[in-house]
């Protein structure tokens, strides 16, 4: 399995890159990420309680990937690539665990998330496939290994399903305390028609 991984990385990898594909890379590791947040912000200030209560789920489910994607950095360390010489890197990255991806972990506990919930359900597919060039990236730049990305959908879908229980009560509940803050800090916007309330 190692040897597959290895061998998937160099291919994908980039060997004397572009000044343009380089760029591309960056943008790509690095920045799409922020989508992902910004969705969610821009979708509850239009949502109605079904669509709030669903981007509650995809936060919750990012917030356990997370901390899953933290414990198993610390109970099986994998080195990345760059560690042990393997590839090129072209972005500075700490030689912290590879195993699983953060980026992809956090990006796919999202659409995991949102994917429980039916009214959401384009916007994952949607979204998660734009988490693919962001695998992609991160392995293109040397800092990730291709198995490092299938065990971020691994996690990223344990997440969901760990969150699923607090569908039906806690995540109402959690919309509920939300919403009184949510309207006395955009109550200008609301009252205009901008925001819904």
């Amino acid at each position: 399995m190692e040897h597959l991984n290895e061998t998937l990385f160099l291919w994908i990898n980039a060997t004397n890159p572009s000044a343009f594909g380089l760029l591309l890379g960056r943008l790509l590791a690095n920045g799409l990420v922020y989508v992902f947040p910004l969705y969610v912000v821009l979708n509850w200030l239009r949502a109605d309680a079904a669509g709030r209560e669903a981007l509650l789920q995809a936060v919750l489910s990012a917030i356990v990937a997370m901390i899953l994607s933290w414990g198993i950095a610390r109970l099986w360390f994998h080195p990345r690539p760059f560690v042990i010489g393997l590839g090129h890197q072209y972005m500075p990255h700490e030689p912290t665990a590879s195993f699983p991806s953060n980026h992809l972990s956090f990006i796919w506990a999202i659409c995991a998330g949102l994917w429980v919930h039916p009214v959401r359900r384009r916007a994952a597919i949607i979204l998660g496939l734009l988490g693919l060039p962001v695998a992609w990236a991160r392995i293109y730049m040397g800092v990730h290994f291709p198995l490092d990305m299938a065990g971020a959908l691994i996690t990223a879908v344990i997440a969901a399903i760990l969150c699923l229980p607090l569908r039906n009560r806690l995540i109402p509940s959690l919309r509920r305390a939300i919403e009184p803050i949510y309207r006395l800090a955009f109550a200008w916007p609301i009252r205009k028609g901008w925001f819904r309330a």
